[in-house]
């Protein structure tokens, strides 16, 4: 197995915050059981469209069976280091690297102090000192205290994708079968835990599941996942004829209504 990169922001090189007791403490909370059960129907729906879609077969025709599950396990290594919020979290070496920088500041003032007088050494601290107070009178606190809490809110939904990729990620096992359709499944579902489409997915079916034990649901809607899992599997022309999301839903509606 590859060595995992170790460029990566949600690996935080912020020694202060460790990341693994809160990715632990995300999959004791979150019911993995039904998310499992999920994604085993959303991998069913990609086996289908590769089965429906001529394309989808075609893509893969000059591949075997051995060169099939090479591929879909490819991503299995770097999905757990996936940070949807890459821009924002790598907002969190910040802090290492304002030490890093006042240690080269302090070891500078060390060596100029051999030759600066104090006088001159106690200005240019009071100098400091007030471009640091006027910096801090310009930023309302407000502002600061937001701003904090919003990264952390995104270095959490980070953490939360890196925990729940790594525990739902398909690797060589459910791949050792001879039908092609879920190998590809497969492929095409480790492949979507590299974006935000996965995850979205396996919890839109997860709600779905978790309809009918509600009180008074379950009389209306006895399979709504099946329902809207048949509803998928049987327009997959539509999807693909469609410019996005909403315009298949449109189209769907219409086809349906």
């Amino acid at each position: 197995m590859p060595s995992q990169p170790e460029a990566y922001p949600a690996r935080f090189s912020w020694k202060l915050w460790k990341p693994e007791p809160w990715q632990w403490l995300i999959l004791v909370i979150v019911p993995t059981k039904g998310l499992m059960d999920a994604r085993a129907q959303v991998v069913d729906v990609f086996a289908e469209a590769y089965l429906q879609i001529g394309e989808f077969q075609e893509a893969f025709d000059e591949h075997d069976n051995p060169a099939l599950r090479d591929w879909a396990v490819e991503p299995y290594d770097q999905i757990p280091e996936y940070d949807p919020n890459e821009a924002v979290t790598s907002l969190l070496t910040l802090p290492e690297r304002l030490v890093r920088w006042f240690l080269i500041g302090a070891s500078l003032l060390l060596l100029l102090g051999a030759s600066l007088s104090v006088e001159v050494l106690h200005a240019l601290g009071v100098a400091g000192f007030g471009v640091i107070d006027a910096i801090e009178a310009s930023i309302p606190l407000w502002l600061t205290a937001s701003g904090i809490v919003l990264l952390w809110l995104f270095t959490i939904d980070s953490l939360a994708h890196q925990a729940l990729g790594a525990k739902l990620r398909a690797g060589h096992g459910p791949v050792q079968t001879r039908r092609r359709a879920d190998i590809v499944g497969y492929g095409v579902w480790n492949r979507s835990l590299r974006g935000r489409t996965g995850l979205f997915l396996v919890g839109f079916f997860y709600v779905l599941n978790a309809l009918p034990e509600l009180p008074g649901v379950g009389r209306l809607f006895d399979d709504p996942a099946g329902y809207i899992t048949e509803i998928i599997t049987t327009n997959f022309d539509v999807f693909c004829q469609s410019d996005g999301i909403v315009d298949a839903v449109r189209r769907v509606y219409r086809k349906v209504g």
